[in-house]
């Protein structure tokens, strides 16, 4: 299936390829991302990492600061 992901770090939207049931912490890996370092929201509201990802849907994923 496939998603639409917007990075707003990078400035852009990516189309990603996941498998059918895929989860929010699925589609952060698939990223290179952290589930730790990132944030997966959904009209605005964020999601939590065992949350099943739609066919079609439209996404935004929020890294988080870090560091110290």
């Amino acid at each position: 299936m496939k998603v639409t992901v917007y990075l707003p770090r990078e400035k852009r939207e990516k189309e990603v390829e996941l498998n059918p049931n895929s989860t929010v912490r699925d589609l952060v890996r698939k990223l290179g991302l952290t589930v730790q370092g990132s944030v997966v929201l959904r009209d605005g509201v964020p999601l939590l990492e065992d949350e099943r990802i739609k066919e079609g849907e439209k996404l935004t994923v929020v890294q988080t600061a870090s560091g110290g």
